[in-house]
């Protein structure tokens, strides 16, 4: 496949994704992720085909989603929290 036709494809989905995000939420929390430690990771642990933490990094495009979500909440007055990497969000609360 073209390179830059993945590239596109790939810009109009987290356009689209992240514009339904905002107008369907007024808060949205996103975690501060180190995507570049998760894909320095040699040995990760087994996960499907583009999932995991090479998956993130990779296939999501983590950062430009997230600067994404930071202009157009601006944009539509929404709130967009970041949660620091070290908040021990996946911790049982009870």
């Amino acid at each position: 496949m073209n390179n830059y036709w993945i590239k596109d494809s790939r810009g109009d989905y987290t356009h689209k994704l992240t514009t339904q995000l905002i107008r369907e939420n007024k808060t949205i929390v996103v975690e501060d992720l180190a995507v570049k430690n998760m894909i320095k990771n040699h040995n990760p642990p087994p996960s499907p085909p583009g999932r995991g933490a090479r998956g993130v990094g990779c296939d999501a495009n983590w950062s430009e989603l997230v600067r994404q979500l930071e202009y157009k909440a601006e944009w539509y007055g929404r709130r967009l929290i970041k949660i620091d990497r070290y908040f021990p969000s996946s911790r049982a609360l009870f």
